[in-house]
Formats: structure tokens, sequence, C-alpha cells
């Protein structure tokens, strides 16, 4: 099994799942719990408890993502270091990712209820066959900049060869961070003017 490509299907893998799992925590307290917590800890306090507790799942699951295919003696090459922090790397930029569109899909008032679900899929099948989607509808490239970059990282993944981290790689990786940052500022605004 080759090293980078494998942790690249793992991270997508991450992704859906932390999607998942950021969607089923907002969706845990009934309305009157909620704005009981509102008020003992606050809005935002709040939000970024919810977005905490995904990530140190999303760790955990990294964490056994990485290390599960080591135990299993997986791979033909020997891991090096670059191995290990390209792969860590992925797997918790995609769980951010995973952790933004879960909070999109279940916190904004964009989406009823009752398409929160839906709304997820349809922005993970968008985000994973941007490529596709863009070879054949050129003119939306640049309306699909809304999206997490996911193809766009993991492109690099893909051919398993160290020699594409390179500047274009790193160009990439900034513009998602980014990307994540003003996405996670936007949410908090969102989520606040939904709960005013």
């Amino acid at each position: 099994m080759e090293i980078l490509s494998s942790y690249a299907v793992s991270s997508i893998v991450l992704y859906i799942v932390t999607t998942w799992i950021a969607m089923s925590l907002f969706s845990i307290e009934e309305e009157a719990e909620k704005n009981m917590l509102f008020v003992q800890v606050g809005k935002v306090n709040y939000l970024l408890g919810k977005w905490m507790i995904s990530f140190l799942i999303a760790l955990a699951l990294t964490l056994f993502s990485i290390f599960y295919p080591l135990l299993l003696g997986s791979f033909k090459e020997t891991v090096q270091p670059v191995h290990f922090g390209l792969s860590i790397y992925i797997h918790l930029l995609f769980a951010i990712f995973g952790i933004l569109v879960g909070s999109f899909s279940s916190i904004t008032s964009f989406i009823p209820k009752r398409y929160t679900w839906l709304s997820a899929v349809l922005i993970i099948a968008i985000t994973l066959s941007y490529e596709g989607i863009v070879e054949k509808l050129s003119f939306l490239k640049w309306l699909l900049l809304i999206f997490p970059p996911v193809v766009n990282v993991i492109n690099f993944f893909e051919p398993d060869d160290l020699n594409y981290f390179g500047k274009e790689f790193w160009i990439f990786s900034s513009f998602a961070i980014i990307y994540s940052i003003i996405a996670f500022s936007a949410l908090v605004k969102l989520f606040i003017k939904k709960e005013s």
C-alpha cells in the first residue's frame, strides 16, 4: 500500500465522519436546553465548546488513522518523519473542514432544519467532485471557491511522491488555512445572528 495515497483516503473518510460528528453534537440539545446553556456559558463559548469536542474526537480518530496501518505493517516502504508530518497535517485540515461543513449545515439559518443532513451531503459531494464540476461547467469555478478546498489539497497526496510538495503545495495549504479562519469567523457571526 502506498503511504501518502493511503493517508489521503483516510483523511477523506475523516472529513465525512467529522462532518457527521459536528452535526450530531449540534443536535443533542433541545431548544430549551440550548437556551439554558446560552445563559450559563454564553453563545460564543457554547459554539467554541462544540467545536473543541468535535476537534478532540477528530484528533483521536486521526491518531488511529495514522498508527493503525503502521501497527498492521500495511506499507511497502518505511514511513519517514515527513510522511508523519504530512499525514497529520492533511487529517487535521480535513477534520477542520468537516467541522466547518457540519457547523454550517447545523447552526446557520440558510438551511431549514429538515434539510441539514441533505445539505451536508451536497457540500461534501461538491467539494470532492470539484475538478469534475469545473471541467464540465468552468463558469462555476469562482462560485465554488466558497466551499472548502478539499480537492486542491488532496491532489498532492495522490501521486505518492514527495517531490510534489513544493511551492504550489504551500500556496494551496496557506489558502486552506486562511479559508478555515475566515469560515470559522463567519460562522460565529452567523450563529450569533441566528440565536439573537
